[in-house]
């Protein structure tokens, strides 16, 4: 990347100044006061500049995180699905950005694919409905609440971090949570659910790992009958590298960066659970960057800790690099 700058130089010699007050007509203005003029605007020119070229961020090379293992290739969905349907089932709306690219080739192949979340603002749960066009049917949202479902807004500043499995029960609600989530399933009736992983949640995210635990346990009781459930995961050489990444910069800003270990110890886990298969997703880079980045600042932030680097590249470039989506892929009937 080149950048080119262009600037005026001002010259302080007396006889410039005496040639520019005469052509001027400007008798009153003394070269003493030119001279101060001049130099004000050389001074202001460096500042400009220097806030230009510090504010200039070279690219980010996140071929490090890249996955360096190699799984089978996925070949389930191409051909024991009779249905062709498939349900997204997550917490959060983010919390589908690694499977885009999979996604996106299903929608393609004439899939019936529907997302179901929890709310968020009216705001960002609008702009949600309008990046899924190009890439499933439709999007759906559980009817309740946060402060509904989840018992410990008032005293919990970290929402996002790992609490132990025994205290599911009293911090979520999680009745309404599985009415509502079998309403859901047992109306379109699913042949593959994609979640994410039941061990971790992906990073931690306690609700991560409740509504992941939620549909496998309700798959393997009967009480929904898909026939295989995808879980979204990263390669050990991706979460190790990517989480190290999140952590090393957290700790940069003056936050605690241990979230990733802590997960760790409190789900005991070494990490995800590892991919079983894998998917190339190169085809449905476009698709998969304007996903990315139909968010807010806000939420594209937060994304780019876990995709990182994103918005430094183009579709192309970036998905040349991170080219394949990973699942573990569970057998349910």
């Amino acid at each position: 990347m080149k950048i080119y700058f262009t600037f005026e130089v001002w010259f302080s010699k007396d006889n410039l100044c005496f040639e520019i007050a005469n052509f001027l007509k400007l008798q009153t203005v003394s070269i003493n006061l030119l001279k101060h003029i001049m130099k004000a605007n050389y001074i202001l020119t460096v500042f400009i500049l220097s806030i230009v070229i510090s504010s200039c961020k070279e690219q980010e090379d996140v071929r490090p995180y890249a996955p360096i293992e190699m799984y089978p290739d996925d070949t389930l969905l191409s051909s024991a699905v009779p249905n062709r349907n498939a349900m997204i089932v997550i917490a959060h709306d983010d919390d589908m950005s690694s499977m885009v690219g999979t996604i996106s080739q299903l929608n393609k192949k004439g899939w019936e694919i529907i997302a179901l979340s929890f709310p968020q603002t009216a705001e960002r749960n609008e702009a949600h409905i309008k990046a899924c066009v190009p890439i499933l049917d439709s999007v759906r949202f559980f009817s309740f609440s946060h402060g509904q479902f989840r018992n410990d807004l008032d005293s919990n500043e970290t929402l996002y971090a790992a609490i132990p499995r025994e205290k599911f029960d009293k911090v979520f609600n999680k009745s309404i949570v599985q009415t509502e989530l079998l309403k859901h399933i047992r109306e379109f009736n699913p042949d593959i659910i994609f979640t994410l992983d039941n061990e971790i949640g992906a990073y931690g995210h306690p609700e991560h790992v409740l509504i992941s635990s939620m549909v496998l346990d309700l798959a393997v009781s009967d009480s929904i009958k898909p026939s295989f459930i995808y879980q979204n995961v990263y390669t050990p050489h991706m979460a190790t590298t990517i989480m190290s990444r999140q952590s090393k910069k957290m700790k940069e800003w003056g936050l605690d960066g241990n979230g990733w270990e802590n997960a760790k110890a409190i789900y005991k886990v070494k990490g995800m659970p590892e991919p079983t298969a894998q998917i190339n997703i190169l085809s449905e880079a476009e698709i998969k960057m304007g996903y990315l980045k139909s968010y807010n600042e806000r939420e594209r932030k937060t994304i780019g800790f876990y995709i990182p680097g994103f918005e430094d590249y183009s579709a192309q470039e970036y998905f040349s690099i991170f080219n394949r989506e990973f699942f573990k892929v569970i057998k349910i009937n």
